[in-house]
């Protein structure tokens, strides 16, 4: 098969370091890109130096001009609904950064128009595809550690975006935590039955909404204690956290992201790292091509990834009413607005 073409669809903030994968990920050929900001237009040529790739600030305009199998969407959440179906339409696959959309109501709305076309869409889970991630998940599904029982999850950061970000009203719990959450997912190989929440906004944070959050999270006999800050002071903690996972057996704890085995003997050792041909969001793009390929669905789907943007929604709610939510499976009934 032939290199598969790419359309992207989103060339400011963070997706001008998508344009420095896309250009040099050898899977792919990057033939035009969109943006309706003429700077980020002006940027993106001056990042690729390449006048084969064509130019639009109308992306249905470089839908309809441009021979392309991928469009990847780099854009706020907020526009990630129309953006996904104008591609679709057009008949190309959909490769989106996290999450779907602003709303449970426009997630709902995507998966159910996209049943219509026969190509898919994913979402970037890009901090599943990282080696002490995997090292952890390998050791859980081993059962290294007996049955899980209880985990702690922290995650402690001071950044500063500005533009769209300082408009959310939980702005942590509505673009960060769903990694997190994912990883949960993604680790124990189980689904979540209930979450309660609670946020808040410290009066020295820089964000319009609530930059701090916590969570407590139920996986039938596994209870996740989860706390999140973007305004932290002090020590940070890498972007994965640091994680502590108790099992019958013995402990895994994810530190300054390297992975630590301690078991009942008390002796703690770290864990050797595994090989994987690519890591991060290049391993994201590669899971998509490789989907393609294989004439499968990808890993991180848009069907899957709604499963833990319930656990998003489900914490929106639980801050909303003041109340444990449970039935995680049904929560896209009740769409967050």
């Amino acid at each position: 098969m032939n290199k598969l073409k790419v359309i992207q669809i989103g060339v400011g903030g963070f997706g001008q370091s998508w344009l420095t994968i896309l250009k040099d990920f050898n899977e792919i050929e990057l033939v035009a890109v969109a943006d309706v900001d003429e700077k980020n237009i002006q940027h993106a040529q001056l990042l690729l130096n390449d006048d084969s790739v064509q130019m639009f600030q109308d992306h249905q305009e470089a839908l309809k001009q441009v021979e392309a199998d991928i469009a990847v969407i780099i854009t706020p959440p907020q526009t990630h609904k129309h953006l996904a179906l104008d591609a679709l339409q057009a008949g190309l696959y959909v490769f989106m950064e996290k999450p779907i959309s602003h709303t449970f109501e426009d997630a709902i709305d995507l998966y159910n128009e996209a049943k219509k076309y026969e190509k898919f869409i994913m979402i970037s889970q890009n901090y599943r595809w990282r080696p002490e991630i995997e090292v952890i998940k390998d050791c859980i599904q081993a059962g290294t550690i007996g049955t899980v029982e209880y985990g702690e999850w922290n995650f402690r950061r001071a950044t500063k975006f500005g533009g769209w970000r300082d408009t959310y009203t939980e702005i942590l719990i509505e673009d960060m935590c769903i990694h997190h959450f994912d990883l949960l997912r993604h680790i124990l190989e189980e689904e979540p039955s209930s979450i309660y929440a609670k946020s808040i906004k410290p009066s020295w944070s820089w964000f319009g909404g609530n930059g701090v959050a916590s969570a407590i999270i139920k996986f039938d006999d596994i209870l996740i204690n989860y706390f999140g800050s973007w305004v932290t002071r002090g020590k940070e903690t890498s972007w994965n956290g640091e994680v502590r996972l108790v099992g019958s057996k013995g402990i895994i704890e994810l530190i300054d992201d390297i992975p630590f085995l301690t078991l009942e003997d008390g002796a703690t050792k770290e864990l050797a790292l595994p090989s994987m041909p690519y890591t991060d969001r290049e391993f994201s793009i590669y899971e998509m091509v490789q989907a393609i390929k294989e004439n499968r669905k990808p890993i991180t789907h848009l069907e899957d990834n709604l499963k833990s943007f319930a656990m998003v929604g489900g914490a929106l709610q639980s801050i909303k009413k003041g109340e444990e939510i449970t039935r995680l499976d049904n929560i896209c009934n009740e769409p967050i607005k």
